[in-house]
């Protein structure tokens, strides 16, 4: 049962998710005294699907302990000793 309560969560969380999207894509912007403008013209501009397709695609599988280097380094940087 509690896998079926976590799986409506999830339905619950998605239709939230896409309440706040309708909302947020129906934004609008004043444009002059008494005029307005959609923020998002297009969904292209809204979602750019082939940006974010290409920007996961061109990413390097980083290591687990890639930001430890960036750490230490931080800590040296105090001058004092960890």
């Amino acid at each position: 049962m509690k896998a079926v309560r976590l799986k409506e969560v999830d339905k619950d969380y998605r239709n939230h998710l896409q309440a706040f999207l309708n909302f947020k894509v129906q934004a609008k912007r004043k444009v002059g005294k008494n005029k307005e403008k959609p923020v998002y013209s297009t969904f292209k501009k809204f979602f750019d699907y082939e940006k974010t397709i290409n920007d996961i695609a061109s990413k390097k599988k980083e290591s687990k302990f890639a930001g430890i280097g960036a750490l230490l380094g931080k800590g040296k940087s105090h001058g004092g000793e960890l």
